[in-house]
């Protein structure tokens, strides 16, 4: 059995707090990696994007072994991205999902901005952003539309995952599902659930 949602939770704030901060802890040693050749044992899965600036285990100050994460762009959902939370739920026993946005994203901003190349159309079509209305010139890193945007991709993206997990006893302990978003220049996770 793994750790509880809302300890893992707890540990990815401070975790967090700490890289903002500029302090993290000395983390992907010789030791841990060493201790992970045994098996790894994630506290938390974390849906995020695949943008090179977002440093998933960097961001919550985490070692080797302790998040399972699943990446691709605008962290859209695919058949194979359900299937590795899933197995890190029911296989690893990890009871907290994170679904992870960030300021700045190029998947939710060409989605927005209506525009994107037809090669782009699996990850910019998967994004709902009907909600929002876009301005005239395409969205920059510090549009509010486009924070308005990934947040609303955010929230759409967990209850995705919370309606695909139903099936599993949530009165037994997990999965807790929750959105997040990450600002680049400061470092800081704002947490939407």
């Amino acid at each position: 059995m793994g750790y509880s949602a809302r300890e893992a939770l707890r540990w990815l704030r401070d975790g967090n707090a700490r890289f903002a901060a500029g302090e993290p802890r000395d983390r992907y040693t010789a030791a841990e990696r060493a201790a992970s050749v045994a098996g790894q044992r994630p506290w938390a899965v974390v849906v995020g994007c695949s943008d090179s600036r977002v440093p998933v285990e960097a961001i919550f100050d985490a070692g080797v072994g302790e998040l399972f994460v699943v990446r691709t762009a605008g962290h859209v959902l695919t058949e194979a991205s359900y299937a590795s939370v899933r197995f890190a739920v029911e296989k690893l026993g990890t009871r907290l999902i994170v679904v992870l946005g960030h300021e700045d994203c190029g998947a939710v901003s060409a989605a927005l901005a209506g525009n994107a190349p037809a090669w782009l159309e699996p990850i910019t079509g998967a994004i709902d952003v009907t909600g929002v209305t876009p301005s005239a010139a395409p969205p920059d890193a510090d549009d509010p539309l486009l924070a308005a945007a990934v947040d609303a991709h955010v929230r759409d993206t967990a209850r995705a995952l919370r309606a695909w997990l139903e099936d599993i006893d949530l009165a037994a302990g997990g999965p807790l599902v929750t959105g997040a978003a990450y600002k680049l220049a400061s470092g800081e996770v704002h947490w939407l659930d």
